[in-house]
């Protein structure tokens, strides 16, 4: 409860309920793809780096470099953290919060009316 809640008259700040299922659905389908990128950028990355004019060869969606006499290893690490970028990391936020984001709509809609109902101005 917090500190509202505890004051007589004060109304409470309603529970949000989310469709976990739904959230979970959304970032299996978001991890999906991984495997499929990964496999794409150990076939890609040995042509970007041997096709770059600097002596390192800046990993897309990563802070990453790969040098031209990368090891196997560093191309493996490579792969996986550029197919883990910040696509798979935004279609996973996407998801999550577009199960809050009409609920906490949905409770702004309430407060105004309220206020609305009560003469007064929304703060």
């Amino acid at each position: 409860m917090g500190c509202l809640g505890s004051v007589p008259g004060a109304p409470e700040a309603p529970e949000i309920e989310l469709d976990m299922e739904a959230v979970g659905e959304a970032i299996t389908d978001a991890i999906k793809g991984i495997p499929d990128n990964i496999d794409k950028n150990m076939r890609e990355f040995p042509d970007e780096v041997k096709n770059c004019q600097e002596e390192k060869w800046a990993v897309p969606d990563t802070t990453m470099e790969l040098a031209k006499d990368y090891t196997q290893e560093q191309l493996q690490e490579a792969a996986i953290v550029a197919a883990c970028g910040t696509a798979v990391k935004d279609a996973i936020k996407d998801a999550i919060w577009g199960q809050f984001e009409p609920k906490i709509d949905e409770q702004l809609d309430a407060v105004e009316e309220l206020n609305n109902a009560m003469g007064r101005e929304p703060k």
